[in-house]
């Protein structure tokens, strides 16, 4: 009987566990970033074809991915993407145009091949945008993870 009821204590516990995390990740800090999923632009760039088409669905404003107004004029910022190639990794610059000289750079997502077929992939937050460097990567099982 003993046994059961420190059984029933630890569900409950890591059931409370999991509900407040869960809660913690949708808390809005006070950053841009709070405007910007990370996992939502992560996903679109997997399903992009080209760089242009995936600049394309981040800018529809249907997708809720991007609500940033970093030169608070009003509306909703577009996201240039940016790319380049270094030997095997391939970078992904996610910049908004805060002035007529200035741009911001909003995360950088990064490509790189570890096989004949396979590569790693991880979208990484701007740090003057979500408060500290924040990384986002496909789990194994194909979901989005975060980690700080």
């Amino acid at each position: 009987m003993k046994t059961n009821s420190i059984f029933y204590v630890l569900i409950v516990f890591f059931l409370t566990f999991h509900i407040s995390a869960q809660e913690n990740r949708d808390i809005e800090t006070g950053m841009p970033g709070d405007h910007f999923s990370l996992e939502g632009a992560l996903t679109l760039f997997q399903q992009a074809d080209s760089p242009e088409n995936f600049e394309k669905s981040l800018n529809t404003e249907d997708n809720h991915i991007n609500n940033l107004d970093l030169n608070e004029d009003g509306e909703v910022d577009y996201i240039k993407v940016n790319a380049w190639t270094e030997k095997e990794v391939h970078v992904f610059v996610l910049q908004v145009a805060v002035s007529e000289t200035e741009n911001q750079d909003i995360a950088t997502i990064q490509l790189e091949k570890t096989g004949k077929e396979e590569a790693q992939i991880q979208i990484i937050g701007d740090e003057e945008i979500f408060g500290e460097e924040t990384i986002v990567e496909p789990s194994d099982e194909g979901s989005i993870k975060e980690n700080d």
